[in-house]
């Protein structure tokens, strides 16, 4: 007599699939970084010191000897870089250290001015820093200050997981079937 059975089990089997993708979202950092690029790029474009100097009056060899005569390049070589820096850490997920360069870069040039402006003024008998500075030194100073804090905290860019599973259930009838005889 002949019997027929299947031989394997019926079974299911699970293939997990995980995806990631980055998604923005508005966070602390995203918004303190617009702002700061904004504010460096309007700095740009207002007086630093008073009797209507801008940034593009001011010769890039001053932030380091304030006796200097050149008249090119101005400090905007330096201050659209960081501006730039600023943007692009704004607009690209995990670009947190290009805000903080850019923020820092800014402080530092702004810092530079200030220092080397204090040491021509001193030579002068009753000047004092805080008169002949313009209101685009303290935008730009802001700015770079909320650049370096805006790459500090979390930018607002998050990443979305998510799954599929797909199952495969086995069914008996497509296995092999195996008949035994037992050669009665």
């Amino acid at each position: 007599m002949a019997s027929t059975h299947p031989v394997a089990p019926t079974g299911r089997r699970d293939r997990r699939t995980g995806r990631a993708s980055w998604t923005p979202t508005l966070g602390p950092g995203m918004v303190l970084g617009a702002i700061a690029t904004i504010g460096l790029i309007v700095a740009m474009f207002m007086s630093w010191r008073t009797t209507d100097i801008h940034p593009s009056d001011i010769p890039l060899a001053f932030l380091f000897d304030n006796t200097t005569t050149a008249h090119d390049p101005s400090i905007l070589l330096l201050l659209i870089p960081m501006a730039v820096l600023l943007a692009v850490g704004t607009l690209l997920s995990q670009a947190n250290a290009a805000r903080v360069i850019g923020g820092l870069g800014t402080i530092a040039v702004v810092t530079l001015f200030g220092v080397q402006l204090q040491q021509s003024l001193d030579k002068l008998p009753g000047a004092n820093l805080g008169d002949v500075l313009d209101t685009g030194f303290y935008v730009a100073a802001i700015a770079g200050l909320l650049g370096l804090v805006s790459g500090l905290v979390p930018s607002g860019w998050a990443e979305r997981r998510w799954s599929q599973t797909d199952s495969v259930v086995s069914d008996p009838r497509d296995e092999d079937v195996v008949t035994y005889d037992r050669g009665v």
